[in-house]
């Protein structure tokens, strides 16, 4: 329930303007902007967010990569980075971040160059 009701104010908001994210910014599922594509962040879940904080944190403990909050492309750039990684717990926080978004998010993933093409998330687009 309140899941629910936090999809539906964060798709208010981005309908009234009360967030970053604007009117001419926000996509339907599949839509392409002409800045660049999809919109992850109206689509993110907690439990989504939570693991990409921990996705973030292996990383910089271990790699020393840091990733500014700068929206989408920041996110697009420490998945396509973890997804390179044959670390274990990277790729175990990677495919946790994967199981808990959004089922738009889950297609946006799987067919986009954000993953690495060899990546097992990426060929898994033709499964259900």
């Amino acid at each position: 329930m309140l899941k629910e009701l936090w999809r539906k104010l964060g798709s208010e908001f981005s309908y009234s303007g009360c967030s970053d994210v604007e009117g001419s910014e926000y996509r339907k599922p599949g839509a392409r902007a002409s800045h660049g594509g999809f919109r992850i962040l109206p689509h993110m879940t907690h439990t989504g967010e939570f693991h990409l904080e921990r996705l973030t944190g292996i990383l910089k403990g271990r790699y020393g990569r840091t990733f500014q909050n700068n929206g989408d492309e920041s996110i697009r750039d420490l998945i396509h980075f973890a997804s390179r990684i044959q670390d274990q717990d990277v790729q175990r926080e990677l495919l946790l971040f994967y199981l808990n978004c959004s089922p738009v998010v889950q297609e946006y993933l799987r067919s986009e160059e954000v993953l690495v093409k060899s990546h097992f998330l990426s060929q898994a687009s033709g499964r259900k």
